[in-house]
């Protein structure tokens, strides 16, 4: 070369290693020998950036500054081949596929252009940057697309939509390169502030580009074994997840759109849903995908329902203030239940199945005997006060209620009918609560956060009873919450947020001694940018970050 090198490459099969800089040239050397095999010419302008083809028969080059070419070479016979006029200018980057089907080309002006190699114009094409795109880099599965830019961030794309799956802040200044490691598990990063920076991307996207990432979930809820996860959505259909991996599975579509409240039998056979006919009571045959029976008998908007342990009823709550119970096989109605003189907002089966409680917007739970047809006041909050949510504990022992407009939660116990506690540390109002499968565990949803409560016995020798504290928080990274599920038998749960994000957390014990907890993030889906994953934060306030993504720092090396 005959002025500054500026880029190199090694072949596949590290026979070969092309260079490329301010001379205009390509030239391909020979690793054993050092010999200079082919000098490529054709540019008009320094080249910045080269790339072999996965099967090395062919190098991509790119001009920089007026040249705006990207030209193609045979590394057989160094004859030229395709040549492209970028619309854009300028180009500083480029990357082959690692299937050799397209290109990536990174721009002057922060432009990301992603080619068909059998094509002269760009198929995708979007603003990566404010700055130039220095590097670009494909994930060895070829469904991410890393850039890096001398806006001091890296970021990572889904290479078929173009949508930003992460944004890394990490340095200070220019970055310089971006790489994934062999296994796609690593993405290294080096920049002008004298770092590297390797972060780990080994859950980047699970469970990511899905359909309904812009559809509003309304409910979200677990199958018995856990491993299925069911969202209601605003557009009329019910979606299965995989509970451990994401992975979407059959969508139920509801013959009306606008699935508002949702609950699965305990046995796993049967979903029931309601749509906008919000009168009405679906029940899907879940194997099927097809309807079973329809519940009709409510003369106003059904707001609640809830199965039985035995799979074998299903109670319904509704605007016209009663209770009804239905056979969930054969969709006969059982009875009525009146009592309530305001809108029935939540029910919720005994664990054996001989009551039902219900709350009511009159202020009142209600406990209904199913066996004498009888009913009591479990809990009278008095006033004006409308109950929006209950949740019971598995014992039922303790019932969790809010108010409308509370930020508070209250818990009761159901024998003694007394308030002994209230969970007052909430920014926002309250919208959904939910035990676990434990009872030691309450989960609060509000407006873009969730508090973990946990149960602790009082052992000191006053001996003043049970206590429940905030043992985790997870702020600012939601949209409104609209429903929490939790897992049988395990610390896990799942939300479902209004805007469309769905995620699965787990509790983890970081420390048996001091009764330390952290929360994990197994998966989201929905989310137009990833907010975490798989990583453990000690301290999730500290991923106050709206719409970027914080992944795990695993090494930094000044």
């Amino acid at each position: 070369h005959t002025g500054v090198v500026l880029a190199v490459a090694f072949s596949p099969s590290g026979k070969q290693v092309a260079s490329a800089g301010e001379d205009k040239t390509v030239r391909l050397w020979d690793v054993q020998t050092g010999a200079n095999l082919f000098i490529l010419t054709g540019h008009t302008g320094q080249i910045h950036s080269i790339s072999y083809s996965p099967d090395g028969h062919a190098v991509v080059s790119v001009g920089f500054g007026y040249d705006g070419m990207i030209r193609f070479f045979d590394t057989q016979t160094g004859q030229p081949g395709k040549v492209w006029k970028s619309q854009s200018g300028g180009m500083k980057s480029v990357a082959y596929s690692p299937g050799g089907l397209e290109i990536a080309v990174g721009h002057y002006d922060g432009e990301l252009q992603l080619y068909n190699t059998t094509a002269s114009k760009p198929t995708r094409n979007w603003k990566a940057h404010d700055e130039r795109v220095e590097a670009v880099s494909f994930s060895p599965n070829g469904q991410w697309v890393a850039t890096c830019s001398w806006d001091n961030t890296v970021k990572v794309w889904n290479a078929a939509t173009g949508s930003v799956l992460s944004v890394f802040t990490g340095h200070d200044q220019w970055v310089t390169q971006v790489a994934f490691s062999p296994n796609g598990l690593q993405l290294a990063s080096c920049s002008t502030d004298k770092t590297i920076r390797l972060w780990d991307v080994s859950s980047l996207g699970t469970g990511m580009d899905m359909e309904s990432g812009s559809d509003q979930l309304r409910s979200v809820l677990f199958s018995p074994d856990g491993r299925v996860l069911f969202c209601g959505s605003k557009s009329g259909a019910v979606r299965q997840f995989d509970a451990g991996s994401g992975e979407p599975g059959l969508a139920i579509v509801c013959r009306d759109n606008h699935v508002k409240c949702l609950a699965v039998s305990p046995d796993g056979l049967r979903i029931a849903s309601v749509g906008t006919d919000n009168r009405v009571v679906t029940v899907w045959d879940i194997a099927a995908a097809q309807a079973d029976v329809v519940l009709s008998g409510h003369t106003q908007q059904v707001t609640t329902m809830a199965f039985s342990a035995d799979s074998h009823w299903i109670a319904t709550g509704s605007k016209d203030k009663t209770v009804q119970l239905w056979d969930a096989r054969s969709g006969i109605l059982d009875r009525v239940l009146e009592g309530h003189t305001q809108t029935v907002a939540c029910l919720a089966f005994s664990p054996n199945s001989h009551e039902i409680l219900s709350g009511s917007r009159d202020g009142t739970i209600r406990a209904w005997d199913l066996g004498s047809h009888e009913s009591r006041v479990v809990v009278d909050v008095g006033g004006d006060i409308e109950l929006w949510a209950i949740s019971t504990s598995p014992n039922a022992l303790r019932v969790a209620s809010k108010d409308r407009f509370s930020r508070a939660v209250k818990l009761w116990d159901t024998e003694s009918r007394r308030h002994q506690q209230s969970l007052e540390s909430h920014f926002f109002i309250v919208k959904c609560i939910a035990f676990s499968s434990c009872g030691k565990w309450l989960a609060v949803g509000s407006t873009c956060s969730v508090q973990l409560w946990n149960f602790v016995a009082d052992t000191s020798p006053e001996g003043g009873g049970e206590e429940w504290k905030c043992s985790a928080s997870i702020l600012d990274i939601f949209g409104d919450v609209d429903g929490i599920a939790w897992k049988t038998d395990i610390l896990e749960f799942s939300i479902g947020c209004e805007n469309g994000y769905l995620q699965v957390w787990r509790l983890v014990e970081t420390s048996a001694s001091s009764d330390a907890w952290s929360v994990q993030l197994v998966w989201s889906a929905g989310n137009p940018v990833l907010v975490a994953s798989d990583a453990v934060f000690a301290d999730a306030d500290a991923l106050r970050v709206l719409l970027i993504v914080v992944l795990r720092y695993v090494w930094h090396k000044e």
